[in-house]
């Protein structure tokens, strides 16, 4: 117990160190809002984009590889132990590299096909890689997994934020499915996803995070009684842990409690990923809620600002492109893949 106490503290004073750390990667990195079709792609966006490396701090980059290394040590002396593929997979997401990602899942689902943590993960990986059908089918496979599965926080347990909120397996299976059908423009599939995480929130952090999503759905919906059923369960006093204040104040934005100004500095882009996720948690409700009032040319203006930070992981940047996809009356079309080994496209496969 008192190792795992060091290495919580150890890493909750890197990343802290990381976060400060003025250093913002190399010139390598392209800069998305000026040239959206330069650089090397880890993945191509919902409007035919390049999505590649982001800004970030070196030490975090350093760190995101390090990991990676790490990982991949722990995977080829464990081949026979589902976790190794599970950490090392979740490793190459965490630094944007989805195709590597998606690979290793897969081989891991060849020879453990029963782990349901494999494919939640999977398809967390496909859907930031922004396959769309692809990510949903994963994650009903998932839940059908989860019916048999004794502990909710999975084989490795959660990370980051993750953790820090009691999330389950379920829950972000879930929420990321939901989030899936958002994107496909099925806010039906999606409020009923959303819904279902209600299930498995046993405490405020999780019911504010399945809020933040759920207002929207209803809200398109005219579900005018439940939007006023949940904005009526949010408070200032409620017991908030600090990573989720982000999604808190994004819903006390929407009840009115908080002003524009108080949400979010949408001039005042993040440097890093760390900031980034609470930044792009608020600036994606401010877009919303302007496209909920039928302000169409400010929300998209908001949308797009949201996309030229670069940090197409977090979730809210996935669902500002949708939204901006929707806009557009661009067809989501599933995206071709890439062979990592030749490099050569291919078409779409199903595991």
């Amino acid at each position: 117990m008192k190792s795992k106490i060091c290495l919580f503290f150890a890493t909750i004073l890197l990343f802290s160190q990381c976060k400060n750390d003025p250093k913002s990667g190399d010139g390598n990195v392209v800069d998305p809002g000026k040239d959206p079709k330069a650089g090397v792609a880890f993945a191509v966006n919902l409007l035919g984009n390049k999505l590649q490396e982001w800004r970030d701090a070196d030490s975090l980059k350093q760190y995101r590889e390090a990991y990676i290394e790490q990982s991949r040590t722990v995977y080829l002396s464990k081949l026979d132990d589902p976790k190794g593929y599970i950490q090392y997979g979740r490793a190459f997401v965490a630094n944007g590299q989805v195709e590597n990602a998606i690979e290793l899942y897969s081989k891991g689902i060849e020879k453990f096909p029963e782990v349901a943590d494999l494919y939640l993960y999977r398809g967390e990986a496909m859907l930031l890689g922004r396959q769309l059908t692809g990510a949903i089918d994963n994650f009903w496979k998932a839940g059908q997994k989860m019916e048999k599965i004794s502990n909710p926080k999975g084989l490795t347990g959660m990370w980051g934020t993750d953790s820090i909120a009691d999330m389950t397996l379920q829950f972000k299976n879930y929420l990321l499915m939901g989030l899936a059908f958002q994107c496909n423009n099925d806010f039906s599939s999606a409020d009923k996803m959303f819904e279902v995480c209600g299930d498995f929130s046993t405490n405020t952090d999780l019911w504010v995070r399945s809020y933040y999503w759920q207002y929207q759905c209803y809200t398109r919906s005219g579900r005018s009684e439940d939007v006023k059923n949940i904005l009526n369960a949010i408070s200032k006093d409620m017991h908030i842990l600090a990573s989720s204040k982000a999604y808190h104040d994004a819903m006390l934005f929407y009840k009115g409690e908080i002003s524009e100004k108080e949400l979010v500095d949408l001039t005042n882009l993040p440097n890093n990923i760390i900031d980034a996720e609470d930044w792009a948690i608020k600036a994606y409700a401010l877009g919303y809620k302007y496209h909920l009032d039928n302000k169409k040319e400010k929300a998209a203006e908001i949308f797009r600002t949201i996309m030229s930070s670069g940090y197409w992981t977090l979730l809210p940047c996935l669902a500002a492109e949708a939204e901006l996809s929707h806009m557009q009356g661009i067809e989501y079309k599933e995206p071709e893949q890439i062979e990592l080994k030749t490099q050569q496209k291919k078409k779409p496969v199903r595991f």
